[in-house]
């Protein structure tokens, strides 16, 4: 009850300014969200070299010091952002206890179940990164050093765990490896880029057949 000469609502507001607000960790997790999402766009459309933590933090509408708390430099903000879309690329390690068809566990690990629009988020990526990767070498050998890019570790031990249980007939697991990744990434990394979706999508039903071609021809089931 308010006291006599008191604004009833004093007490009200008193009671909401004491209640507490978002947590820290949250809002510190949505503003690193909101930064990589805005630094992934400056990359793709500006390139590392023209992208600054001021076209970032204007992007993000954040300060610049709020990036150097998040990342330590640009480089590291840039292997974040690559770090952060490894799962339209490759995805792995799969769950545990998973049992579905070769075939079908490999269209869901090179993500050729992805809708048009994650499709075109994937082949921005993929094409940053091997735009930057042959512009400035060094910045390559910061992604591969620091294991932010280990597709190729990541399916030499996928491929070596269906062999023990299998599946699948595999002599020398970083030579399939290779094979796979070719018949994905060759596909994915055209000179011409797709502009239609129906394009896009015969795409992907091409590199199923090259899937079911690989698994007959190591024997497997398909």
């Amino acid at each position: 009850m308010a006291k006599r000469g008191e604004d009833p609502g004093d007490n009200v507001s008193a009671t909401l300014a004491r209640r507490p607000g978002r947590p820290k960790v949250v809002e510190s997790e949505e503003r690193r969200r909101s930064i990589l999402a805005a630094a992934r766009e400056a990359f793709v459309e500006l390139g590392f070299a023209r992208t600054t933590t001021a076209e970032v933090a204007a992007r993000a509408k954040v300060s610049k010091r709020a990036i150097y708390e998040a990342f330590a430099n640009r480089t590291e903000l840039f292997a974040e952002v690559i770090r952060d879309c490894q799962h339209l690329i490759v995805d792995l390690p799969r769950p545990d206890g998973e049992d579905l068809p070769v075939f079908e566990t490999l269209v869901r690990i090179f993500r050729l179940d992805l809708d048009d629009d994650a499709e075109l988020a994937r082949e921005a990526v993929l094409n940053l990164i091997v735009r930057e990767s042959t512009l400035l070498p060094e910045l390559s050998d910061y992604l591969y050093e620091n294991e932010v890019i280990r597709s190729r570790e990541a399916l030499v031990e996928w491929l070596l765990l269906e062999s023990g249980r299998g599946r699948m007939s595999i002599e020398d697991p970083l030579v399939h490896a290779g094979m796979l990744m070719d018949i994905v990434f060759g596909a994915l990394l055209p000179r011409r880029r797709l502009l239609q979706a129906a394009d896009r999508a015969l795409r992907t039903e091409h590199i199923k057949k090259r899937f079911a071609i690989y698994l007959r021809g190591i024997g497997s089931e398909v």
